[in-house]
């Protein structure tokens, strides 16, 4: 995986000042769990034990992109941690874009929004350096998650081709110096061939996302054909921005996407379809960093999932049912519900928000499966075997192996899920 990044990393952006190799050293737990330096990793030994594959997968992507965005091209500052971290996790995320399509591509996508949005409000990139501890939570969702998806929202925004050569001429000119985000912004001005301060000013240097919405009526045509005529909406000044809207519509045609060159509060769009038009979607592939209804009750939900990761059960329940308020049938939150109450070894809660995930949403589609995974788990661990084992075959008859799910599924036929050796974790 890691010579997999470094060949990706070397390809898109030039060489590292590392040259061709990279060693990567085992250390002890005492330290930080990855540290880089040029031309080496540091790795403590607890990631490998704890077998986290995804994760650890994930990490030594970022961590490799270091050589490039920290070692190749160092800081002026602190403050301008964005270019080191916010980069190197950009880089990382869009090695795995660039493997996905469809609706797993989508889905690491507003993972990534979701993420971004959750402390978003807490501090600016360019704020957060100085105002936060960079060992809080906080301070890594809003370096990493909207560090990374502000990198995507520029390359979306200068398109490919320039946002390449941003990237290759950035290396180049600081190759063993050090630079600040002014330096970047004004590298960034020079290549779009316009000021960008538009950019930076709303992006990196201050907090708050837009919300978009639309308006639109449908028009039958002489020739049998629709029209849908609308506007898109949004609450910021001056915010410019590449914005697609998707019809979805009756028929062989199915979806049809334009994109918007958005300058203003609100642009126009026409879109041509011969079947009946019967909804549409702004953003529909989470290009934007913006919010809405269902990504506030999302946000909210994953400061729960922080919490119980860091053992807040109490704060994590509250964030969880706050925001179940907001949407009532979301399967996503009575999952983490059910995880949590798993955790704490009240079995009949749990099993009563694993019963409620499968009357909820599902979306993602995962929770199926994985819902009646864990409330199997939840009735062996209050002995009812001949209940846990119908859960597992529900699963099963499912066949999704979503996460290794099937595997899974095996493992608890064969033999019991037992509270005491194995510990839930909020991680999907």
């Amino acid at each position: 995986m890691i010579g997999k990044a470094l060949e990706n990393y070397t390809k898109r952006f030039g060489p590292a000042s590392h040259g061709k190799k990279l060693s990567v050293v085992q250390i002890d737990d005492e330290s930080l769990e990855f540290y880089s330096s040029r031309g080496l990793l540091f790795v403590a030994s607890k990631p490998f034990e704890e077998n986290r594959e995804t994760y650890m997968n994930e990490r030594l992507q970022r961590e490799a992109a270091y050589q490039w965005w920290g070692q190749t091209v160092g800081l002026k500052s602190f403050d301008d941690a964005w270019l080191s971290q916010g980069l190197a996790e950009y880089s990382a995320f869009s090695l795995r874009e660039s493997e996905m399509d469809g609706a797993k591509l989508d889905g690491i996508r507003r993972e990534l929004l979701e993420k971004s949005l959750t402390f978003e409000q807490t501090a600016s990139l360019l704020r957060a350096p100085a105002n936060l501890d960079d060992q809080s939570i906080g301070y890594q969702y809003i370096m990493y998650a909207k560090g990374a998806f502000v990198y995507k929202l520029l390359r979306d925004t200068l398109g490919d081709q320039k946002f390449d050569q941003l990237m290759r001429t950035f290396l180049n000119e600081f190759r063993g110096k050090n630079a600040s985000i002014d330096d970047f912004e004004k590298l960034t001005s020079r290549v779009a061939g316009q000021n960008m301060r538009y950019f930076f000013a709303r992006w990196v240097e201050s907090t708050g996302v837009p919300e978009f919405s639309s308006d639109y009526l449908i028009i039958r045509t002489r020739g049998g054909k629709f029209v849908t005529r609308g506007t898109v909406k949004q609450n910021y000044d001056n915010l410019r921005l590449p914005v697609e809207v998707q019809l979805r519509s009756e028929g062989d045609q199915g979806l049809t996407t334009v994109k918007l060159d958005m300058e203003d509060s609100s642009a126009d769009f026409n879109i041509e379809s011969t079947g009946k038009p019967i909804a549409v979607a702004i953003d529909p592939s989470f290009k934007l960093l913006r919010i809405s209804p269902d990504l506030r009750v999302s946000s909210i939900a994953r400061r729960g999932i922080e919490q119980f990761k860091e053992g807040n059960y109490v704060e994590a329940q509250q964030q969880f049912e706050a925001a179940l308020k907001l949407d009532r049938s979301n399967s996503w939150i009575y999952y983490h519900l059910g995880l949590l109450f798993l955790e704490q070894r009240n079995f009949d809660l749990a099993i009563d928000n694993f019963k409620a995930t499968l009357g909820g949403s599902l979306n993602p589609a995962w929770l199926s499966v994985w819902a009646n995974i864990k409330m199997g788990n939840a009735y062996d661990a209050k002995g009812d075997r001949t209940r846990a084992v119908a859960a597992y075959k529900r699963a099963e008859d499912l066949g999704d192996n979503y996460d290794n799910a099937q595997d899974a599924i095996k493992k608890y036929q064969a033999t019991p899920f037992d509270p005491k050796e194995v510990k839930t974790t909020a991680t999907k």
